[in-house]
């Protein structure tokens, strides 16, 4: 998988051909903000891979209508248009305009009792937060994205061990829990699953958990 750097690049590269020659600057400048954000890169690739309406266009601001289990539920408005998305950090798939609201499913997923508590129009988006950055969120995990209370994507190297308080992705548990010394079967991820869920998986806590990284001013756009 790329990086983030590589990803950016790859984004500004498709820019050059979908952006109008007007708005460039400021797109560059939106994703200079983004270009340690995984799950606002997703975005911006599939936008401006696809053009959703097929016409030069550009996001000028990202917008978190909700976010769960490190999927973001997004609102990418540009000058022609607003647009959902669901995203983490390694991809994002485009649900259509947001007038035209998303699936039920979907809704269900990050909390919406109907589509109705969904944004209709760009007038009534002016209450929705600016999307920032999971790694400057210090309320998220900073590798899986899990909120408060969740728990972590099962492999990220910030959960805790329930057995011995370590870090579950090294220390030994998992292997003495299941009598084994390696895993390379999908079957013995399921145990371990199960195994975690039986004695109780640690969620995320973000005093306690959460490494501490640096921040830098971001330019995440204006209403």
């Amino acid at each position: 998988m790329k990086n983030l750097k590589e990803r950016s690049q790859e984004i500004a590269l498709l820019m050059q051909y979908a952006v109008p020659e007007t708005e460039r600057e400021a797109a560059a400048r939106l994703l200079e903000g983004y270009g340690n954000d995984g799950v606002a890169l997703s975005v911006f690739h599939n936008f401006y891979s696809f053009l959703p309406e097929g016409l030069d266009d550009a996001i000028t601001i990202l917008r978190r209508l909700g976010r769960r289990q490190g999927k973001f539920l997004l609102c990418a408005t540009t000058t022609v248009g607003d647009y959902l998305y669901v995203a983490d950090s390694e991809a994002a798939v485009l649900l259509g305009p947001l007038a035209e609201g998303a699936p039920d499913e979907v809704l269900a997923f990050f909390g919406f009792a109907s589509p109705a508590a969904l944004p209709k129009a760009r007038r009534d988006l002016g209450q929705i937060p600016v999307h920032v950055p999971p790694h400057l969120d210090h309320s998220l995990c900073p590798v899986c994205h899990a909120t408060e209370g969740e728990f972590h994507t099962l492999g990220c190297p910030v959960e805790i061990c329930p057995w011995c308080g370590g870090q579950l992705t090294s220390c030994p548990c998992r292997f003495s829990q299941l009598g084994i010394h390696e895993m390379d079967k999908e079957t013995q991820i399921d145990n371990l699953l199960e195994i975690l869920d039986t004695k109780g998986r640690i969620p995320f806590n973000a005093e306690e958990q959460a490494p501490a990284y640096p921040t830098s001013p971001v330019d995440l756009g204006n209403d």
